[in-house]
C-alpha cells in the first residue's frame, strides 16, 4: 500500500509534538517495512521535505512563526495537495482536529479513514474564546458524519455520533516493548509527563495540590516534562515562591532520558480535564509506576484495572489527598505498578501496528473489489 497520513505535527516542529505525533511515528516506522508511507505535515520555519526518522515527509503551508496562520495555511494547502496528488496513494488517513478539517473525502476517490483521538466537547468553550470555540464545536459535531471509515484511539463510549454502523476499529496508543524490561526505582519526585497545557492537562490543579503535598513531604519534588503549550514560567508564577524551587521542568525529552525520567519517578500524575489514550500514561504503566488520574470516562480503566487512584475531576483538594495516600503507602504503589506493567504488555506498538495494517488493508481490498464489481 501507499499510505498518505495527514497530521499537522511532526518531529522537530516548534509548534509541538504530542501523543498524536508519537503514535504516527511509532506505527508508521513499523509499517514502512512493507508499505510506502508519506506524512503530510504543517510547514514551519526551516522545514524541508525528505526522510525524517525513516519516513517520507511533505511539508505544506507557510514558514510563519505564528500558530494560527500556520494552521490555516496548512489546512488550505493540504486540500490542494490532496486534489492534485491523492490519486498516487492507496489510502488516505486524516488525523481529526476541529481546527483543521481538510474535507479530504471531497478531493479523492481513494478510500479515506478519519482517525479520532477524542472530542473536546464543552471543554472547547472553557479553553478558547467564542470566535474559535463555536466553529470548533460545529466541526466536531458535524464533520465526522461525512466519513464512513474510522479509527478510534479511545473507546466509542467517549465519542458522540452514529459511529457504530460505520466501518471502524478501536486501536489505542501503546508502548515500546523494551519498556517492559526496564529496571525501575523510586526517586523522590512526582512526575507529570504530557503537553504543558494548563487547562486541558489540569496543571493548575496539580500545582495547587502540590502545595499541600509539599508540606507533608518536604523532600519531594514535582517534575514536569513535555512541550510547552503553556509557558512553565507562567504556571510557576501562580504558586508561592517557596514552592517554585521544588518544581522542575525537564523540557521535551525523548529516548533514554524519557525512559529514565519515567522509570525513576515515585508516582505519575495526569490530572487532565479531557483525554484520549495518553501515550505517556501507558509508558508509566510499562515502567511499573503507580498513577493518579482524574475520574473522567476516558481514564476509568485505571481504577477498573487496579492500576492507580482517581480523584474527583476539578478538585485540587481531592487530588492532594490521593497523592498523599499513594506517597504514604509503598506497598500500594508496588501493587499498582506491577499490575500496570502487566496491563501495558497487552499494548505494544508492534501488535498495534499489525492491527492498524490489517484495518487499512481490509479497506483497500474492499474498495478495489467494489470497483472491480
Amino acid at each position: 500500500m501507499k499510505i498518505l497520513q495527514l497530521i499537522y505535527e511532526s518531529f522537530g516542529s516548534p509548534f509541538g509534538f504530542g501523543g498524536a505525533g508519537v503514535r504516527a511515528y511509532e506505527l508508521y516506522e513499523r509499517l514502512a517495512r512493507k508499505h510506502e508511507i508519506t506524512l503530510l505535515c504543517m510547514k514551519y520555519p526551516g522545514a524541508r521535505d525528505g526522510i525524517i526518522k525513516g519516513l517520507q515527509h511533505r511539508f505544506v503551508g507557510i514558514e510563519h512563526p505564528g500558530l494560527i496562520k500556520s494552521v490555516a495555511a496548512y489546512t488550505f494547502r493540504a486540500a490542494q495537495y490532496l486534489s492534485s496528488e491523492a490519486h498516487r496513494y492507496s489510502i488516505v488517513v486524516e488525523n481529526f482536529l476541529p481546527a483543521t478539517p481538510f474535507f479530504s473525502m471531497l478531493f479523492t476517490h481513494r478510500p479515506v479513514v478519519l482517525q479520532m483521538q477524542g472530542l473536546m466537547g464543552v471543554h472547547a468553550h472553557q479553553k478558547f474564546p467564542a470566535y474559535l470555540s463555536l466553529p470548533m464545536h460545529l466541526v466536531e459535531n458535524l464533520y465526522p458524519r461525512l466519513f464512513s471509515n474510522f479509527i478510534f484511539v479511545t473507546g466509542l463510549h467517549s465519542l458522540k455520533g452514529p459511529f457504530n454502523s460505520c466501518r471502524h476499529a478501536v486501536i489505542p496508543n501503546g508502548i515500546d516493548a523494551r519498556l517492559l524490561d526496564v529496571a525501575v526505582r523510586e526517586d523522590d519526585y512526582i512526575l507529570f509527563f504530557s503537553r504543558i497545557d494548563s487547562y486541558t492537562k489540569g496543571l493548575d490543579l496539580l500545582l495547587r495540590a502540590f502545595g499541600s503535598v509539599a508540606d507533608r513531604f518536604p523532600r519531594t519534588r514535582l517534575v514536569l516534562a513535555g512541550h510547552e503549550a503553556t509557558r512553565v514560567d507562567d504556571l510557576l508564577a501562580l504558586i508561592p515562591c517557596r514552592l517554585r524551587k521544588r518544581v522542575l521542568y525537564a523540557g521535551f525529552v525523548t529516548g533514554r532520558q524519557r525512559t529514565r525520567l519515567l522509570a525513576d519517578a515515585k508516582l505519575f500524575v495526569l490530572p487532565s480535564r479531557h483525554e484520549a489514550h495518553p501515550v505517556s500514561l501507558m509508558e508509566a504503566h510499562a515502567c511499573c509506576k503507580p498513577v493518579i488520574v482524574s475520574d473522567i470516562p476516558e481514564l476509568q480503566y485505571v481504577t477498573r484495572e487496579g492500576l492507580g487512584l482517581a480523584f474527583a475531576r476539578g478538585s485540587a483538594d481531592d487530588l492532594a489527598r490521593k497523592i498523599c495516600s499513594a506517597m504514604e503507602d509503598p506497598g500500594l504503589r508496588k501493587v499498582f505498578g506491577e499490575r500496570g506493567r502487566k496491563y501495558a504488555s497487552n499494548f505494544t506498538w508492534d501488535d498495534l501496528a499489525r492491527q492498524f495494517d490489517s484495518f487499512l488493508s481490509s479497506i483497500v481490498r474492499e474498495t478495489e473489489a467494489g470497483h472491480d464489481g
